[in-house]
């Protein structure tokens, strides 16, 4: 008993020894998610409550993955240009200004242009965030950072998925209310307690920097050279085609096997309760690991959960299947980012970040609408397999990402030997 309190001790030790910005970023993160109500229920408020249908829900996440595509990249370009903070402000304050519209348009191509405009602010976020906590800490940390950022935003997400489901009973306006109040309360959190940390920009750091900066054109050629990163975005892309059905096609899938609004919150917050109690842990002892290793079981995982949603048609099944794709979730979440980070130079950190976001963008562009199409003219049991199909084909792009890496370490080796 006492071992095991201390094993807990220290692990939690770990986490909260991480530098405060880190920890009130996360705290931030955690109110905004928690408030995330918009997009959990927008195939179902945009497909019955404006009676727009199905394919016109999907074709939301398409435009909002296209929004995403040209943000990461700015967002991305202008954290190392300008600095983490005023991209992350000026991203969630604009987000929040725009999910209050949202909820009173209804217009067709009005409710586009704002789920477009809503993407173009919120996901500037993204990459700034990543590169400030890759600021922040350094290399061994790193997991532990993006481990604790990433349960934070799940712990947000146990809270809204079945909240937005009970407000969404009484009324959807709620939801957008409330995920535009949250969304400006993390950007407050920022405007008065996080300062800028980019190396070229920070007061302690500016004059031994200030030459450092590398212009976009270097900075793509220089991406485009690394043919290890290169692999890390075709596989995210993969992966980001498969995981966003669990937010876009899984609800109505849940839905049309008549499962209650209620019942769909409940089950997805599955995913989130179950990212509280096994991030920490998980991450603190797979930290010890090789990376790409530890993400390529994650990916397998992935794989085998979609894939047995296949044969789901109650509660308990889809439970099951929920929480083995949300172990695969668990087991790579905090590592991806910190590879990235790992190979990005430190002046390109938020570019590379951008980059990586860049996938998850186009992977949401393509993949909510062709998996809405899929589930629409084919059925759920050619969806499902198609995703344990595209996982797989995810997983295999990290063995020869683990292959490159043992390699390249091999070749550094018998060189440094000689």
């Amino acid at each position: 008993m006492t071992a095991g309190i201390s094993a807990v001790q220290r692990t939690l030790r770990a986490y909260v020894d991480l530098p405060v910005p880190v920890r009130l970023l996360c705290l931030g993160s955690f109110i905004n998610r928690a408030g995330s109500f918009v997009f959990v229920f927008l195939t179902i408020y945009v497909s019955e409550q404006l009676g727009f249908g199905v394919a016109y829900a999907a074709n939301c996440f398409g435009v909002f993955g296209l929004g995403s595509i040209v943000s990461s990249l700015a967002g991305g370009q202008l954290a190392d240009r300008i600095g983490r903070k005023p991209v992350m402000v000026v991203a969630l304050f604009g987000g929040a200004a725009a999910l209050f519209l949202l909820g009173v348009v209804r217009d067709r191509w009005g409710f586009l242009g704002l789920i477009f405009v809503f993407s173009l602010a919120i996901e500037m976020y993204r990459p700034a965030a990543s590169a400030m906590v890759g600021d922040l800490v350094n290399a061994t940390e790193r997991p532990l950072a993006f481990g604790l950022m990433y349960i934070a935003f799940n712990l947000g997400f146990a809270f809204a998925a079945p909240v937005g489901g009970i407000l969404a009973q009484f009324s959807f306006k709620l939801l957008f209310w409330g995920d535009a109040l949250t969304t400006a309360a993390y950007g407050l959190i920022i405007v008065l307690f996080i300062k800028e940390t980019h190396p070229r920009l920070t007061a302690a750091t500016r004059r031994e920097t200030q030459d450092q900066h590398i212009g976009l054109a270097n900075a793509v050629e220089h991406i485009l050279r690394n043919r290890i990163f290169l692999l890390v975005m075709l596989a995210t892309f993969l992966t980001s085609l498969v995981f966003m059905q669990a937010f876009s096609t899984l609800p109505i899938h849940l839905n049309q096997l008549g499962f209650s609004k209620r019942d769909i919150g409940l089950l997805l917050s599955t995913n989130g309760i179950l990212i509280v109690l096994f991030q920490l842990p998980v991450t603190h002892v797979l930290n010890r690991f090789e990376r790409v290793g530890v993400i390529l079981v994650g990916e397998l995982l992935l794989a085998l959960g979609f894939g047995l949603t296949t044969f789901a048609v109650t509660g308990p099944m889809f439970l099951v299947t929920i929480s083995v794709w949300t172990m695969g979730e668990v087991f790579q979440a905090a590592f991806k980012q910190s590879l990235v980070a790992d190979l990005a130079p430190l002046q390109m950190r938020g570019r590379y970040m951008g980059a990586y976001s860049l996938c998850h963008a186009v992977g949401l562009s393509i993949g909510a609408p062709l998996g809405g199409r899929v589930l629409d003219q084919w059925g759920s049991q050619v969806l499902w397999l198609t995703c344990f199909a595209v996982m797989m084909a995810a997983a295999a792009v990290y063995r020869v990402v683990y292959w490159k890496q043992q390699s390249a370490f091999l070749a550094n080796t018998r060189a440094g030997s000689t």
